[in-house]
């Protein structure tokens, strides 16, 4: 399994964008456009991550709360572990095995981030996905409210979108089976798709981000199917935070942002 992680820590320049790409995975990460104006920690708090294996990929986004460390915890504890076993043998694996799967990976990433947090007690939001080839789906998890977003030829629509379901990694939790009312896990098809975009709610944010999320990732994925040569996962990628510093400073109010992309289509 090959992987690569972007953590906040490590990119705290205002204005800059940050980029991985390997295949059709690629990570973006950037302080934001503009200081914060709201209490934090750390000047960049977000992290992103994938993960290429021989069966399939693993794309994943987490925003911290309090600190750098809950986000860079949590993620990868989950390459480490769940991530290696889904991308490589995810033989018989339905959406009900993946759901059980899932809550124990979030739980053990949960208590990662307790041990490792220490006396600041970070929390972090974390949205992630795999991809598997055999059959072509997207298997899908999240806490708090980062986005997972699926662009197709019927346009972009958010998958399993927070609501009321919010909450975070870093709590008091005695079983997986406790993380299950703040959890949202699920399976998508791939056919038609386009694009799977991750996103941290420095695109969103009110008063801070875009006032229409779902129509910047689709400008996005457009402006990569334009580009000529080189990665377009990575075009998209590093559009899409573009897109939200611009706002950020447009706002003159920033947030972090980390993207996760995966392109689907040539």
């Amino acid at each position: 399994m090959r992987s690569a992680v972007l953590r906040g820590r490590e990119h705290a320049l205002l204005e800059a964008v940050d980029a991985v790409a390997e295949a059709n995975l690629a990570i973006a990460l950037s302080r934001g456009g503009a200081e914060k104006r709201y209490p934090h920690t750390e000047p960049n708090e977000d992290a992103a991550g994938f993960a290429l294996g021989a069966e399939g990929a693993f794309l994943a986004v987490a925003d911290g709360h309090g600190g750098f460390e809950a986000s860079e915890v949590a993620l990868e504890q989950l390459l480490a572990g769940a991530a290696a076993q889904w991308t490589e043998a995810p033989a018989g694996l339905d959406a009900e095995g993946f759901r059980r799967q899932a809550l124990a990976a979030l739980f053990d990433a949960n208590r990662a981030v307790r041990r490792e947090s220490g006396g600041r007690r970070s929390r972090t939001t974390i949205s992630f996905g795999v991809l598997l080839r055999d059959p072509p789906r997207l298997l899908h998890a999240a806490v708090g409210d980062s986005h997972l977003f699926l662009a197709g030829t019927a346009g972009v629509r958010e998958v399993a979108p927070a609501g009321e379901r919010t909450g975070f990694l870093g709590t008091k939790l005695e079983t997986p089976e406790a993380l299950a009312p703040l959890a949202r896990i699920g399976e998508e098809p791939l056919a038609g798709l386009r694009a799977v975009v991750l996103v941290t709610d420095g695109l969103s944010e009110e008063g801070v981000g875009v006032s229409d999320p779902a129509a910047a990732v689709a400008d996005a994925v457009r402006r990569a199917e334009r580009a000529r040569g080189g990665s377009k996962a990575l075009e998209l990628a590093r559009g899409l935070v573009e897109t939200a510093l611009a706002e950020h400073r447009r706002r003159r109010s920033g947030d972090n942002v980390a993207v996760a992309a995966a392109w689907l289509s040539e």
